[in-house]
């Protein structure tokens, strides 16, 4: 499905000024309805935008985040393709969608400023750590660990927190690791998904530019990159909140 010239398959959807996340919403529903199969290349960004009625930026920032849900790779110079999506189904979820948004708005105002003072403070020992543990939170989400992923992830951050200076941070995560290990496994569980893929690994993206920026030293992109990830977390909240209202608008109006 590749041709430009297709009907517009969200005719009967599109709205005006759509959102990030609806935009997202719409092309997994296009993919899970076969629209698009796997390794179908999806229409270009300008195509999509006069789809959606928007600018390339917003289309950009969907397939951004649906590269990291693992819906689609983009390769460099030819485009976006859909991807098999066969995924890991963690446990149950532990806390609500309003839980982990309020962890996680914690965590960011902790985090960003962090990250900038980590970039201006590292010792050499501190960013072989960092890097062992950015490698081992890899690892554990390539054995599809849930329990892996989100310990080596929380040490992953104290790491940064302690290059960082930033003792009594230090201190307030260790003793609420079990609140954060639980919140990503939940922010998984709700908005997921984890999976096992030749594409990059869909929790890490954002970790891997982050950690290069604070090696370099570069606090401002730190800073920016930590506010880049808060914002894909709020999209992933906002579309698992309004799938969670549409499944429970269906089953009220389901015949009994």
């Amino acid at each position: 499905m590749t041709k430009e010239s297709r009907p517009n398959p969200y005719a009967g959807q599109i709205k005006p000024h759509y959102l990030v996340d609806q935009v997202i919403t719409a092309i997994q529903d296009a993919i899970d309805k076969g629209v698009f199969k796997v390794g179908d290349r999806l229409p270009s960004e300008a195509r999509l935008g006069a789809d959606f009625g928007v600018g390339r930026s917003t289309i950009r920032e969907a397939l951004r985040v649906l590269s990291h849900l693992n819906r689609v790779e983009t390769r460099t110079g030819s485009g976006s393709y859909v991807v098999d999506n066969s995924r890991f189904e963690p446990a149950p979820s532990e806390m609500s969608l309003d839980e982990v948004e309020a962890i996680y708005d914690f965590r960011y105002t902790i985090e960003a400023p962090a990250a900038e003072q980590a970039a201006l403070r590292h010792t050499s020992r501190q960013m072989k750590t960092i890097r062992r543990l950015l490698a081992e939170t890899k690892r554990q989400v390539d054995l599809l660990d849930m329990d892996g992923v989100a310990a080596a992830d929380t040490d992953l951050h104290i790491a940064i927190l302690e290059a960082a200076g930033s003792s009594v941070a230090v201190e307030v995560y260790q003793a609420q690791r079990h609140r954060w290990e639980q919140a990503l496994k939940s922010l998984i569980t709700l908005t997921g998904p984890i999976v096992k893929t030749s594409s990059a690994h869909a929790i890490q993206i954002l970790h891997d530019e982050l950690i290069d920026a604070i090696e370099r030293r570069d606090g401002k992109a730190a800073v920016r990159l930590v506010h880049r990830d808060r914002d894909e977390v709020g999209i992933r909240v906002a579309m698992a909140r309004r799938n969670a209202t549409a499944g429970t608008r269906r089953r009220a109006t389901a015949p009994r």
